[in-house]
């Protein structure tokens, strides 16, 4: 059977949109946005702690990797770096972490804004847009600036998102790296796209298996690569692992770790982790919308190539065919298979935490912000013959870009309740700024850091064990955790709880209070011994004539 041929014109191309340089412009202003918001309350939480803590350690010519969060190479390289300058090592990372989540949303929308423009050159002859008024091409390209403006919204704002990252957590930073190494690939920028990816790989594992099959193709494709991929797959081992031994972790305690370090609440104590993290956690973070759009693209995709490849006679020019349908049904694909992968680490028993699933989060809306794209491309095609009259064309293509826009919003139904407000992320931090200015008020108040640990034994709340560690300067095991259960006999020397109540300059003085298992714990025994301040909302209890056995 002679296959079939077709006449295919060349993609109109987007230089702003592939340059290189544009994304280094647009990091640049991530940057300085991340600066800026520092003028919001502004502190790590737990994990960014504890990478801020092992950074100052390694500057110091030690490292003790125990008890805090899990080690990751990406973060504490930075840390280390802005330990140099003391006391605004945690607003440094914190630029770099909030830069990195706008990063990555803003990488989501470009990607999507390339793919949609090429859906709507798609059949047209090159460059046909250069040749339109300003006005007429701004309507042609209503339907891109919709969908990109879909992705960077709808990937900033989702669920549990903005408040972790602008307390310092990797993963936007991460993820958004990684974007930056997939348009690097989509561009022929093979070597570059590599280097780049092993950043992200040293911070989230389940990247390698990505990053690893892809320098394989690399060194299948062109052996002299050969010389680059092995060394920096090593290198990315040796960052993982060197660090935890020489920390005094074995050499496994990254998987231990992350397997034993869940709350009460993860996905992994129910009877299915596996059904319960995928439809209870991680689908809820996307709005539906978005998610039946992704997967009609991949659907309608895979019909297009299977007919393309029956006519034109291979697999080849069936995707060259179809290239930006296939592009944005790559990315849904990874993105659904990625939220399938953290499932499947849920039911083996990792914590599988919200923060893991934004890179499929960002795929997954890449796909689906695509398929309203391509959507109003074709409704504009059914209003006319789009190929013939450009003026008629633009017209069309900015009114379907403006009607699928309102389909997205009001059908079936309004969705914004899904979605963070601006002021409950500031409620959030404000609070999270709050314990940390208690903390460090009370440190000052107490005499410092030398005085408190001159007392004995130091405990904590448990996700303000590393918080406390850093601004006493000491390792994260000299903190201990305060218990879940009630034990009467005698209290440690130093307690920092939560739950203050005032926020009075003044000592209280040898006082009882009630505070939770306090109540008829330690302090029933031996409230009067404890001198307690209180900033709200954070209370010290101190202890100083005694050294407990704790």
């Amino acid at each position: 059977m002679t296959a079939v041929t077709e006449p295919r014109t060349r993609p109109s191309k987007s230089p702003l949109l592939a340059s290189g340089r544009l994304t280094l412009w647009l990091f640049g202003f991530c940057l300085v946005a991340g600066a800026i918001t520092l003028n919001w309350p502004s502190t790590p939480s737990y994990d960014p702690w504890s990478w801020l803590i092992w950074g100052r350690e390694i500057l110091h010519g030690q490292l003790w990797i125990a008890g805090g969060s899990s080690w990751k190479p990406l973060p504490v390289l930075f840390t280390t770096v802005f330990a140099l300058f003391g006391a605004a090592q945690p607003y440094l990372w914190l630029v770099v972490a909030r830069a990195g989540a706008l990063m990555a949303s803003l990488m989501a929308a470009k990607l999507t804004a390339r793919i949609a423009t090429r859906l709507v050159t798609q059949g047209r002859e090159t460059g046909w847009l250069a040749e339109l008024s300003a006005p007429m091409r701004v309507a042609a390209l209503v339907p891109v600036a919709c969908a990109a403006a879909l992705a960077l919204f709808g990937t900033g704002f989702t669920p549990t998102y903005p408040v972790p990252m602008m307390l310092g957590y990797s993963e936007g930073f991460t993820f958004g790296l990684a974007l930056i190494a997939v348009e690097r690939a989509w561009d022929g920028h093979h070597r570059q796209a590599f280097a780049i990816g092993l950043l992200p790989c040293l911070d989230r594992p389940e990247l390698w298996f990505l990053w690893v099959p892809y320098g394989l193709w690399l060194i299948w494709r062109e052996r002299r690569l050969a010389l680059m991929v092995p060394p920096l797959i090593a290198l990315m081992l040796a960052l993982w692992l060197v660090p935890q031994v020489l920390g005094g972790k074995k050499l496994f305690g990254l998987v231990t770790h992350a397997r034993h370090n869940h709350s009460v609440h993860s996905a992994v104590n129910s009877a299915f982790p596996f059904w319960t993290e995928l439809s209870h956690v991680i689908w809820p973070l996307v709005v539906e919308r978005v998610e039946v759009a992704a997967l009609l693209l991949i659907a309608l995709t895979a019909v297009l190539l299977v007919r393309d490849r029956r006519r034109l006679g291979d697999w080849r020019s069936a995707v060259l065919r179809n290239g930006p349908q296939a592009t944005a049904a790559l990315a849904g694909v990874v993105g659904f298979g990625w939220w399938l992968g953290i499932s499947l680490e849920t039911q083996i028993g990792f914590a599988g935490n919200t923060r893991y699933t934004i890179f499929g989060v960002l795929l997954v809306y890449i796909a689906g912000a695509s398929a309203y794209a391509w959507a109003a491309v074709g409704l504009a095609r059914a209003a006319g013959k789009l190929l013939t009259r450009p003026l008629a064309a633009a017209r069309r293509l900015g009114a379907a870009g403006l009607v699928m826009t309102l389909v997205f919003l009001f059908l079936p139904g309004w969705f914004a309740h899904r979605l963070p407000s601006v002021s409950s992320i500031r409620v959030a931090l404000r609070y999270q700024a709050q314990l940390r200015e208690g903390y460090a008020g009370l440190i000052k108040r107490a005499g410092g850091p030398a005085t408190l640990l001159a007392c004995g034994s130091v405990m904590t709340d448990n996700y303000e064990v590393t918080m406390l560690a850093w601004y006493l300067d000491v390792a994260i095991p000299r903190i201990q955790a305060l218990p879940h259960t009630l034990d009467t006999g005698e209290g440690p020397n130093v307690v920092v709880q939560a739950g203050g109540t005032s926020d009075t300059p003044d000592d209280l003085g040898p006082s009882p209070v009630q505070m939770g298992f306090w109540e008829e714990g330690w302090l029933a025994a031996n409230g009067s011994h404890y001198t307690i301040r209180q900033k709200y909302p954070v209370t010290l209890f101190t202890d100083c004539s005694r050294h407990s056995s704790t």
